[in-house]
Parts: structure tokens; C-alpha cells; sequence
């Protein structure tokens, strides 16, 4: 009966999780399609009343001045000192945000993005068997802290220390073995195959 409950609750902070920043992106474009409409619509006032596919011109333009910034985000975010200054905030500010470091190189792991944090799947033992893990840093010569992840839900999970000895290294992606747990185990014949 504990292990549904766990499950029921891991699910339910699963979907949270997931419906967070999906909630925050629509609300910030939102925001923002309400700014450039109060921008555009003075001057779209001049032109005739038109509709595209439905749309007001004010819709459309301010579909498209979004659509135009995030594009020269993109663009910008590519370039050196883009970088640097995320890294520093993310040093300085988005470090003390608790999981993010982990959130975000799953994100980018999923996402199919080069990861300058790419974690190591493991298998660390447990009470029950070996149970999947990420890698997270080297404590000193014997000790490693791990990240154990729950299943089905991987963004919730334990902070454990284990000895250099009980890891056991698997050629396995991040991709693969968030998969897996999500799954709840599913497919880990194929990827733990001749590894166990």
C-alpha cells in the first residue's frame, strides 16, 4: 500500500514538474503578445481592418514580432559572451535554485542538446537491488555523491555518498535511463544487457 501511495504521489510531483514551466512559458508569452499588441496597435490602426486565416493584422504582427525575438534570442544565445554571461548567472544565482543544475541537463539531454554537464548513468545497490543513478561529483579518491532518482517520476530522488567500489559503470545515456524510469523499468533488458 506505501509503495502506491508513492507512486500516486511521485506521479502527482512528476506532473507538476512537468506542467510548471509550460504553465510560466504561456503566461510569459502571454505578457508579452499583450505588450506588443499595446506597441503595434497605433500603427496597425492606420491600415484597414484585415483578417489572416482568421486572425486580426494586430494578431498576426504581434505573432510575428514574438516569433522574430525569440528567433534573435536564439541567435544571440549562440555567441561567446551569451554564454559566459548565463554561466556566470547560472554560477552565481541559478545554482543556490534547488535541482536546477539537474533539471537543466536532463532538459538538454531529452531535448537532444550538447550538455557541458553530461551525467554519468550508473548503478548504485540498494536494499531491493541495483537501481539506476547519475553520477553527480567526486568527493575524493573513493567517494562519489550520486543523484538516485524515483521512479516513474526522475526529477524527485535521494542525494546519496557511495564508495568507488559499489558503482557500477553503464554504457547507457541519460536519455535511456530517464526513459527506463519513467517506464518503470520497462525496456532494461535491452539496456542492461550482459551490464548486470
Amino acid at each position: 500500500m506505501k509503495s502506491i501511495l508513492q507512486i500516486i504521489k511521485a506521479t502527482f510531483l512528476g506532473g507538476i514538474l512537468f506542467l510548471a514551466p509550460l504553465i510560466l512559458l504561456l503566461v510569459l508569452l502571454e505578457k508579452g503578445f499583450g505588450i506588443i499588441q499595446k506597441i503595434t496597435n497605433p500603427i496597425i490602426n492606420h491600415f484597414p481592418k484585415v483578417k489572416i486565416l482568421g486572425l486580426a493584422i494586430e494578431e498576426v504582427v504581434a505573432i510575428v514580432i514574438i516569433l522574430f525575438i525569440c528567433f534573435t534570442a536564439g541567435l544571440i544565445a549562440r555567441t561567446e559572451y551569451a554564454k559566459k554571461l548565463i554561466q556566470k548567472l547560472e554560477d552565481g544565482i541559478l545554482s543556490f535554485v534547488p535541482g536546477y543544475s539537474f533539471m537543466k541537463s536532463m532538459n538538454e539531454s531529452i531535448m537532444g542538446f550538447e550538455s557541458n554537464q553530461d551525467l554519468k548513468v550508473i548503478l548504485v545497490p540498494t536494499d531491493a537491488g541495483w537501481q539506476f543513478a547519475f553520477l553527480i561529483e567526486q568527493i575524493n579518491e573513493n567517494n562519489f555523491s550520486v543523484f538516485v532518482p524515483d521512479a516513474p517520476n526522475p526529477w524527485s530522488g535521494s542525494v546519496v555518498f557511495v564508495e568507488k567500489k559499489d558503482i557500477k559503470e553503464v554504457d547507457i545515456t541519460q536519455k535511456q535511463a530517464l526513459a527506463c524510469i519513467r517506464k518503470l523499468g520497462f525496456g532494461a533488458k535491452e539496456l542492461l544487457k550482459n551490464k548486470l
